[in-house]
């Protein structure tokens, strides 16, 4: 069972959680039971915990802590089994800090910690994301898993999805809808969607102003870009380097050594112009190599049947 805490009134979260009795308030002409005893013997999730009000997290943790309820407008304590979850995109520690989270709700909360990463630093599982996705909105658009073209995939892998899994699934659903052929192109992405060109202002980063830097150390200081993708990229086409040199060029070998998928490789590959570090020596037809000059393969961010997955 689950209630997503910021689509509660906040004059009414108090009684959906806990219940109430017949009297407790305007309106309540018969007892209600709350979610937290609706899920007896079961797990509740609590998402957005973090969009709770002061006077429920006392309550919350009050129920935490003695895994006890009463019910508003009630006396009797009512003890409960049940497995909280809670969920929020909010930063906890941050809230904590500025007050506007109780300290020991939050530390009460944080048993297991399951932090979700943002699409901006999962790259290396961009493919099964955008495939896991794909096939829910075509299911749910009653249409047969499409392809997506080599530009779209380009386009889909240059975004720095603010937006997250959310703006994904609305590009994603946009395209279905407009594209009426077995392949999304570039054509069918709605118009508000504008991969970053990374053609942002560069800012020199220094920990000195350079008149405090002596001369000798001067040489030393180089001007870095104060921009997130730009150094994602940098370390990207490093890390992707080395290790495709530790591995004689074998794509196949590199894509399980460092975990990415093989097709996300071979398209980063070729977005960071390492092909000349491939191994030529390869057995005749495979699509480990893809060296330059080479016609560029059809998409490699090919359909997959994942109808039976979900969003990770």
């Amino acid at each position: 069972m689950s209630v997503n805490l910021a689509a509660l009134h906040e004059g009414t979260i108090e009684s959906e959680l806990f219940g109430h009795e017949r009297g407790a308030f305007t309106g309540a002409d018969r007892k209600r039971k709350g979610l937290l005893e609706a899920a007896e013997g079961g797990t509740v999730l609590l998402d957005e915990v973090g969009e709770l009000p002061p006077r429920l997290q006392a309550r919350l943790l009050e129920f935490l802590q003695s895994r006890t309820i009463t019910p508003v407008g009630g006396s009797a304590a009512m003890r409960l089994n049940v497995r909280v979850i809670a969920a929020t995109h909010r930063n906890l520690p941050s809230a904590v800090s500025r007050g506007d989270f109780r300290e020991d709700l939050f530390h009460r909360l944080r048993v297991i910690c399951i932090d979700l990463k943002p699409i901006a630093l999962r790259w290396g599982e961009l493919d099964e994301i955008v495939h896991s996705c794909l096939a829910e909105v075509c299911s749910a658009a009653g249409r047969t898993v499409l392809r997506i073209s080599e530009e779209v995939a380009s386009q889909l892998e240059k975004h720095d999805w603010p937006g997250n899994f959310r703006e994904l699934r609305n590009v994603l659903e946009y395209a279905v809808h407009a594209g009426t052929g077995p392949e999304i192109l570039a054509s069918d992405l709605p118009e508000w969607f504008a991969p970053a060109n990374g053609n942002q202002a560069k800012t020199a980063c220094f920990s000195e102003s350079p008149a405090q830097i002596p001369n000798h150390r001067r040489r030393e200081v180089s001007i870095q870009p104060l921009n997130f993708k730009s150094s994602m990229d940098n370390f990207e086409k490093s890390f992707l380097s080395q290790g495709l040199r530790s591995n004689s060029g074998n794509i196949s070998e590199t894509a399980r050594q460092i975990g990415m998928n093989k097709a996300t490789l071979i398209r980063r590959i070729r977005y960071h112009s390492l092909q000349t570090i491939l191994s030529r020596s390869v057995r005749p037809g495979s699509s480990d190599v893809v060296v330059p000059g080479e016609k560029k393969p059809e998409s490699t961010m090919t359909c997959m049947d994942l109808s039976a997955g979900g969003m990770v």
